[in-house]
């Protein structure tokens, strides 16, 4: 397996950092608020703390959460162990050292007065853990599928990627108010007891992280693409389990279970066909973005000049604490993919930067029919404001600004 040798022993370190996060999360989520008792139980034994977990039952939610926690730790015990051993081995140990530390934790539970040490639990935990481990499996082998090359290339460092990344985590990871709490914990879960998709959003981010995945591919070599790929996820999927009003999306987790088939396909594919299949998406995805439902009026309503206008409406602070900030960098973010995804399809900055503010100007003059949308200058200027950003990460590639198109070996991944 060419892609193992040379990916996985690479990956122990990021892996194991994970490993440590996920298991870290893990015992705060389940020992919240530490509150032990020493003489909880009488004897105090560790024979009669086990002798205490029963098979109570527990809710729907509950039992979700408890397979669903601990399936990025199999996940990460498995890659982690799978260079050290072998697959069979590693998949048996991931699932017996998910057990292990379930019933510990459910030991330490029972010093809690508020917690429910359990056996039903730890069979979910350990479920979970097979789940996640057997989902290692899966990466592993589709990864392998890409045929990395066995020596590291010098990677293409594009400025401009790295800054569609740091949008990218500005608008997940926003409003930046962590909550490290067990009720945080639980509401970011609760979006997946009762699961429901929309196709339609699932999509929308399976387009975005195609884009992510290929600015990674701009920044880092093709080796290190998966690594950082699932750097970035893990980033994403902490964050909104910590970060208050974030949840887990159950069209955005299923939008990530095709993503790895669909990264392999299409690095199979020519740099052409995935070009403009990537630019199609992300222009769709901006139409839908800006103009859905779609349900134009017969009547106009008025066009604001005035740029943020709503920032001045209640008082700059006040609205500094009631904004949407999620939807704001969400808007950022979706112009700089648009941008970003042109110059990716060999297009030169200026007719880019042309492109986006057109289709940007052509979308807001658009909402003026729209129920329940606000046309203003604010979102022009905001394109205005992305195109200058991007310029300025160009300066050291002048020959991006020239008009020249990139060579096809700039953007491969």
């Amino acid at each position: 397996m060419q892609y193992l040798s040379a990916v996985l022993p690479r990956s122990r370190p990021l892996i194991l950092w994970l490993l440590l996060a996920v298991i870290a999360l893990i015992a705060y989520g389940s020992l919240y608020p530490f509150n032990f008792k020493p003489d909880a139980i009488e004897g105090g034994s560790l024979l009669e703390a086990l002798r205490e977990l029963s098979w109570a039952r527990a809710g729907r939610g509950d039992r979700i959460a408890n397979v669903l926690l601990y399936l990025p730790l199999g996940f990460c015990l498995f890659l982690w162990l799978d260079t050290r051993v072998r697959r069979s081995v590693a998949l048996v140990l991931a699932v017996a050292i998910g057990s292990a530390l379930s019933l510990a934790i459910e030991v330490a539970q029972v010093y809690i007065s508020i917690r429910v040490p359990s056996l039903t639990d730890l069979t979910l935990n350990a479920l979970g853990a097979l789940v996640g481990a057997t989902g290692g499996v899966a990466w592993d082998k589709i990864g392998g599928l890409m045929h990395l090359p066995r020596r590291p290339e010098k990677p293409q460092r594009d400025p401009s990627a790295a800054l569609l990344l740091a949008l990218w985590l500005l608008w997940r990871l926003a409003p930046f108010v962590p909550h490290f709490d067990l009720v945080k914990l639980k509401a970011a879960l609760q979006p997946l007891f009762r699961p429901q998709i929309d196709i339609g959003l699932t999509l929308i981010y399976l387009t975005y992280w195609l884009v992510i995945t290929q600015a990674l591919s701009s920044l880092v070599s093709r080796m290190r693409t998966l690594e950082a790929l699932l750097l970035m996820i893990a980033a994403v999927l902490v964050g909104r389990l910590v970060v208050a009003n974030q949840a887990f999306d159950p069209s955005e987790l299923l939008a990530l279970i095709v993503l790895l088939p669909l990264v392999v396909l299409m690095y199979r594919m020519t740099p052409g066909p995935k070009r403009l299949l990537l630019l199609g998406a992300v222009l769709m995805v901006f139409v839908f973005e800006r103009l859905a439902p779609f349900h134009f009026e017969s009547t106009s309503a008025a066009f604001d000049f005035w740029p943020f206008l709503v920032w001045f409406d209640q008082g700059f602070l006040a609205t500094l604490r009631a904004f949407d900030w999620i939807g704001f960098f969400g808007t950022i973010f979706l112009f700089a993919a648009v941008l970003w995804v042109l110059r990716y399809a060999e297009t030169s900055f200026r007719l880019a930067a042309g492109i986006l503010l057109a289709l940007v100007i052509g979308t807001e003059l658009l909402q003026l029919w729209l129920a329940q949308r606000h046309a203003s200058i604010t979102e022009p200027l905001i394109a205005l404001a992305v195109v200058a950003a991007f310029r300025y990460t160009q300066r050291r590639q002048r020959r991006m600004f020239t008009g020249r198109p990139v060579s096809r070996r700039d953007h491969t991944l």
